[in-house]
């Protein structure tokens, strides 16, 4: 199945991801097929998913990892699939069509980054993520230097659209 060159609707959207065996995000009318995940990236998400989630159990919060979509209406109804996102409280779902839904309201994000998703991640993905009120930190791990550089971004209380970033 070949994915659609330009902008299409969240129905066509849906339809696509309804036959394909791929992980397809949805942002900005845009499909984009998720390649698979080299060997240090799987790596450096499951060290982070054993570290993370036995903590997170205890605080009422959820781990979920990239296999699981999560949606954005604020961001021309966007429907990701962060590496690790993590729900405090209820987790929420949007219902879509044939029984599916995807994850609402994250409230943490983690991403590793990669030559082929760099751009995407810090740009668009960025965008609208900043545009989640339920957001509170998205987290960027670079994965192709031997020295692991994290970008962790706030939000911060004064300014609640936006991000800062913080180192």
């Amino acid at each position: 199945m070949s994915i659609p060159q330009g902008k299409v609707s969240v129905e066509e959207y849906e339809r696509y991801q309804e036959i394909s065996d791929d992980r397809l995000e949805f942002l900005n009318g845009t499909i984009v097929a998720m390649a698979g995940t080299p060997l240090e990236h799987e790596m450096i998400v499951m060290r982070l998913v054993r570290k993370i989630s036995e903590c997170l159990e205890k605080k009422g919060c959820t781990l979920v990892t990239g296999n699981m979509r999560m949606h954005s209406p604020k961001c021309d109804k966007a429907f990701l699939y962060p590496d690790i996102h993590i729900y405090c409280g209820e987790v929420k779902t949007q219902k879509l069509k044939h029984g599916a839904y995807a994850l609402i309201e994250p409230t943490l994000i983690i991403k590793v980054l990669s030559d082929g998703t760099r751009n995407y991640d810090k740009g668009d993905k960025f965008e609208c993520y900043r545009k989640i009120k339920s957001l509170k930190s998205y987290i960027m791990i670079e994965s192709d230097t031997k020295e692991r550089e994290v970008a962790v971004y706030v939000r911060s209380i004064e300014n609640e659209k936006n991000l800062q970033k913080k180192f």
